[in-house]
């Protein structure tokens, strides 16, 4: 993977395919479990429904308005980053994380910022452009930034209100842990794509494998965030973005196999990393090949060491370099995966991150998370270890 060193705008929230998995996905046999029509449809989603509670009334408890996902996935109590910190998170400026203008260009104050309709709309009501909402998903950014295809932007006329709701925008009134807990969100494939085409992969695994597993290019995430800076200097400061790869997980609430991501960090010799499911917008029509997920790299290392390398320092090159393509999160997770981490030795408070203050630091990660999932089954991942063979 080719690490880009410098990053000044890649969001550190605290969150953050499987083609064939055979018979514990449905269908081991390899023929087909269910019956689809030849051709599949795509329908519009249908209009938009107004939310029972009006806007000024749900946004105080929705996710933009209280950044309770980032506390979430922070809270010791969940087994989040807290516990290797002990800083809560209301000290570091998290929950009032913000690209630095309202949706006017009007300045913010960090110190007596709170979120508000103005952070996305310059009039009551007006149209919210996509570049307003990437001001604040990097991660979306990020993935357009670095040329990843994605089919609904291909199109040219996809919006992000094409298929997330005024719901998630504004929230319905009740207060979320987390865009992955049950409700939370409306945007979903299945929306528009009701009837997939009739194939083998579908008729196998659409009931227990989600189109994501197989559609999605590619997640990406900051690696490593250098947490110290975060504390110092306010300033978000990972060693680079880890792309080229996807992860594999049980999401709980849909039962299905999910594509997923990670995000990990350091702090005074600490590593963590966090695990969850993710939609990323990078997806393609063609789905993954067999031999993508079946018996591949990361499997074979695994049916033979027990382990699965995430990311590795290479001392030739003198840089972390990761796993590329699917990696199946297996059911001894936290033994399993092997991250390897680093240290910026430069200065915390420093805006400018110099690439050749990144030493080293250690190998395994001294705590690991991972909420709204669980891993792989022993059984679907002696199912990936077996090539497929139509």
């Amino acid at each position: 993977m080719r690490w880009l060193k410098v990053i000044s705008a890649v969001s550190c929230a605290i969150l953050f395919g499987a083609l064939f998995i055979l018979s514990a996905c449905g269908g081991g046999n390899g023929k087909p479990s269910i019956t689809l029509p030849p051709g599949g449809t795509i329908q519009p989603p249908g209009p938009i429904v107004k939310p029972a509670v009006p806007p000024e009334q749900a946004f105080p408890t929705s996710l933009h308005g209280t950044r309770k996902g980032k506390a979430t996935w922070y809270s010791a109590v969940n087994g989040g980053f807290e516990a290797l910190t002990n800083i809560p998170i209301t000290q570091i400026g998290c929950l009032n994380c913000h690209p630095g203008t309202k949706a006017d260009g009007s300045p913010i104050d960090p110190a007596t910022y709170k979120p508000d309709c103005s952070d996305c709309h310059k009039e009551p009501g007006d149209r919210v452009s996509d570049q307003i909402c990437l001001k604040c998903h990097r991660r979306q950014a990020n993935e357009i930034a670095l040329g990843y295809p994605d089919v609904h932007r291909k199109a040219g006329y996809f919006r992000c209100m094409s298929c997330h709701t005024l719901k998630e925008m504004h929230g319905d009134g009740r207060e979320y842990s987390s865009w992955l807990e049950p409700g939370a969100t409306e945007a979903a494939c299945e929306r528009c794509h009701r009837a997939p085409k009739s194939n083998t992969a579908h008729n196998i695994h659409l009931v227990t494998v989600h189109c994501t597993a197989c559609h999605t290019k590619t997640v990406i995430s900051c690696y490593n965030c250098h947490f110290e800076s975060e504390v110092e200097g306010k300033i978000k400061r990972p060693y680079g973005i880890m792309r080229d790869f996807v992860m594999l997980v049980r999401r709980q609430g849909v039962n299905k196999v999910y594509a997923a991501t990670m995000m990990s960090l350091t702090y005074n010799g600490k590593s963590f990393v966090a695990i969850a499911p993710y939609r990323a917008h990078t997806i393609v029509k063609e789905a993954r090949k067999c031999d993508e997920c079946h018996n591949n790299a990361a499997v074979q290392e695994y049916k033979q060491t027990g382990k699965i390398t995430v990311t590795k320092w290479d001392p030739a090159q003198g840089k972390l370099v990761n796993t590329k393509g699917v990696i199946p999160v297996p059911p001894d997770w936290r033994q399993a995966l092997q991250f390897d981490f680093v240290d910026y030795t430069g200065d915390p408070k420093s805006p400018t991150t110099d690439p050749t203050k990144w030493v080293f630091l250690k190998s395994g990660a001294d705590l690991m998370q991972m909420l709204y999932a669980e891993p792989l089954t022993p059984e679907q991942m002696q199912k990936l270890s077996t090539p497929y063979s139509p």
